[in-house]
């Protein structure tokens, strides 16, 4: 081989970078003979990329015979949906050389600053963002040489700077089941201290459940959910949500006794990305869902659930004593 590329990072962790800081390395490029070179050129990179496929359906109805024909032939027809986001583009020259390059080994340092806006970097079913660095050994009338080492770029998230408050919220949930039994109602309540966590630290959930009779709950579980969304520009506009579930508790059910009871739950969060938006194409957020399974057979729809959503940071809130006067984030919704 007659020309070998190496790229040896002396800046970042484990070749992890952050926002703001600089990429610093070597480019090493040994010749095993004299050959004529244009110039060495490094390029650093970062993309975010989507794409899915969906059946295309015409929902039973086909506008002549022909594409019914075609149709009939292509029971896989699908369209496929793409994106792309470019996040940061560099290129450095290293040597202009336009001669002849004597055999032997050159290392050519460099220091690519990183923008502060970038996302982190990511890794989906449906999408991914990646940065890189390239050098690239180009030659007159002869194929280039190139050789390309990835890297990953992590985010912070202060807790401190995001807006944070306890959080209540409500479901009624309407039970009439007449003529069978009487008319009646299942109020669920759930409260967070925050809606800020951080890896590590415990979820609590106080779960407040009432009835105007007695009944039956068959099991709680209480679920951490990760939602990402993708989003497509080409052929059109579309976005596809992938929702994960992190962790979850399930407690077994028990017998409503008169005014309700109080119950906590708690989860504790995993290793996870930081909530983020820094994408236009790939965007994780994240939610707490409660659902209470009512032991009946005369409902059609026997759960009552509350989905809320929080935020995972990286750095945790510093601890605040809240006074009786702050507000408490509140909705309710009935069904």
């Amino acid at each position: 081989m007659t020309v070998k590329i190496e790229i040896v990072l002396t800046s970042g962790v484990d070749g992890v970078f952050y926002p703001g800081q600089e990429v610093i390395g070597e480019a090493i490029v040994v010749l095993t003979k004299t050959i004529r070179v244009s110039r060495l050129k490094l390029t650093i990179s970062g993309i975010g990329k989507t794409e899915w496929s969906e059946a295309n359906s015409q929902n039973g109805r086909f506008l002549n015979l022909e594409q019914f024909l075609f149709q009939a032939n292509d029971a896989a027809s699908s369209t496929t949906y793409t994106g792309k986001e470019c996040y940061l583009h560099s290129e450095l020259i290293l040597c202009q050389v336009n001669d002849f390059m004597p055999a032997g080994g050159y290392t050519y340092g460099f220091a690519c600053p990183l923008p502060e806006a970038i996302p982190a970097s990511f890794e989906g079913k449906n999408g991914r963002i990646r940065y890189s660095l390239t050098v690239t050994v180009e030659r007159p009338w002869k194929q280039s040489k190139a050789h390309t080492l990835g890297f990953q770029v992590s985010r912070e998230l202060d807790l401190n700077k995001v807006p944070l408050l306890p959080i209540k919220a409500e479901h009624t949930k309407f039970l009439s089941c007449w003529p069978c039994l009487p008319s009646g109602s299942l109020a669920l309540s759930v409260q967070l201290p925050s809606n800020g966590f951080i890896p590590g630290q415990m979820i609590s959930t106080l779960l407040r459940i009432n009835s105007r009779r007695n009944i039956k709950v068959r099991e709680i579980t209480t679920v951490l959910i990760q939602k990402t969304t993708y989003s497509a520009r080409w052929p059109k506009h579309r976005q596809r949500i992938e929702s994960v579930i992190i962790c979850k508790t399930v407690s077994p059910g028990i017998t409503l006794p008169e005014g309700g009871i109080l119950a906590e739950e708690n989860l504790q969060v995993p290793w996870l990305l930081p909530t983020t938006c820094c994408s236009k194409i790939i965007k994780i957020c994240y939610e707490i869902k409660v659902a209470l399974e009512v032991n009946t057979c005369y409902l059609q729809d026997p759960f009552a659930v509350i989905a809320i959503p929080i935020v995972i940071g990286t750095i945790a809130e510093r601890d605040s004593e809240l006074s009786e006067e702050e507000t408490v984030l509140e909705w309710s919704r009935k069904s």
